[in-house]
């Protein structure tokens, strides 16, 4: 087994840093899950419309994401992610506050600001500068432990709103970007270390090189959008109607809930096996994987509905397939095109993902509402299906690549 990478300088700070994303992701993207019906209720809202508040943070950050990666590199992240945890901060209480469609959805707009400049790409972004040559494997390993969000946030957020309802979770979400979230960003070295880079000794492996040439980068670029925009579709869209995909499918609603917290540690163990295997395989060949284990995992509950165990089957395997999907996101450009100007490349890599992210719950929201459950999941599994072919291509560009490099 590999050894993982020894984090005596930055470890406590990467530490922060998950903690950060894991409330960050909880208390916004996967907390509407357990609110929605709540908010439909009490704002008169349609589900589809209150799963838009979504599609609006994800349009909110495609259209901020260049600049902002743009601004990464040149100044660093912890200006950046200061200010975003303020901004959702203040998106969290003006969603507690909501009276209406207007306010409802202008909350969603400023939580979108906040992601764009402290989540999304920021934290893998955040990795490279610190850590240089080792940032690969550093981005899985922190990205392995918010693997548990989902699974932390569900059922507290299900617990708050027993307690106190939307309005008063919602508030309690914006405190703790504040209390917990801004002190741990504002704990970023403002600028990029000195002395990152690898040594002249160390193996290729380690070296922070891009490993594509220049005439095939445009068509790499490309071929990596439509991999996880296509994927991201669905790992984006389908997890938000989770819970009731399963109460569809004869689960209950208490065991639905229970099953679906399965998401998390799942994808931990996804992550952890990718961390693991690391070194023993290129980050191209994991992704690949994960690609064709999701649509199979879609499949699971189209045929065997109604029992605990087909559900369970699900959930275990289409949170594996996303987890290492999530982990290949931010680590897969990195190996590919190398980390100078990684903050730009991301934030333009931002713009086709997000604009697919955006439509995600809306989607499924109307193709659930729609065509019902199975059909649903027959589509996602159609949809991450041109992801393996997109990411089949791009495996043959890079042996295009290896060919050229050697003659």
């Amino acid at each position: 087994m590999p050894a993982f990478p020894r984090l005596p300088e930055h470890g406590p700070l990467i530490a922060g840093l998950v903690v950060t994303r894991i409330i960050g992701w909880g208390s916004t993207f996967y907390a509407l899950s357990v609110l929605a019906r709540d908010i439909q209720r009490d704002l008169s809202l349609d589900v589809t419309f209150v799963f838009g508040g979504i599609t609006l943070l994800l349009l909110t950050g495609a259209a901020l994401a260049p600049a902002v990666g743009r601004h990464l590199d040149r100044a660093g992240t912890r200006g950046a992610m200061g200010c975003g945890a303020l901004a959702c901060a203040l998106g969290l209480v003006l969603l507690g506050l909501a009276q209406g469609p207007v306010s409802y959805l202008a909350a969603w707009v400023v939580i979108g600001i906040g992601h764009a400049l402290s989540l999304a790409n920021v934290g893998g972004v955040t990795i490279a500068q610190l850590m240089g040559a080792r940032a690969r494997r550093v981005i899985g390993l922190m990205m392995l432990a918010t693997g548990l969000s989902s699974a932390l946030f569900w059922p507290l957020t299900a617990w708050l709103v027993a307690q106190g309802g939307w309005r008063t979770t919602c508030l309690i979400f914006a405190a703790l970007q504040i209390v917990i979230v801004l002190p741990i960003y504002l704990a970023v070295p403002r600028k990029r270390p000195s002395g990152v880079a690898s040594p002249a000794g160390a193996p290729a492996a380690e070296r922070d090189e891009e490993r594509l040439p220049p005439a095939h980068r445009r068509a790499a670029f490309w071929l990596v959008a439509v991999v996880f925009s296509a994927s991201g579709l669905v790992s984006w869209g389908l997890p938000l109607h989770l819970i009731d995909l399963l109460r569809d499918a004869g689960i209950g609603p208490t065991e639905a809930v229970g099953i679906a917290a399965l998401s998390g540690p799942a994808t931990l163990l996804a992550r952890l096996v990718d961390a693991t295997l690391g070194d023993r395989l290129p980050v191209e060949w994991t992704a690949l994987a994960g690609l064709v284990l999701g649509p199979l995992a879609c499949l699971v509950l189209v045929i065997a509905p109604g029992t605990a165990l087909a559900a369970t089957v699900f959930v275990v395997s289409f949170s594996a397939a996303m987890g290492v999907i999530s982990v290949a996101r931010a680590t897969l450009p990195l190996a590919l095109f190398g980390r100078d100007g990684f903050g730009g490349l991301m934030g333009r890599l931002t713009v086709p993902q997000n604009l697919a992210f955006a439509a995600a719950p809306l989607l499924f929201a109307a193709m659930i509402a729609q065509f019902g459950r199975d059909l649903a999941l027959i589509g996602a599994a159609v949809i991450q299906l041109f992801a393996v072919v997109a990411m089949v291509a791009l495996l043959r560009l890079l042996a295009q690549g290896r060919d050229l490099s050697r003659s």
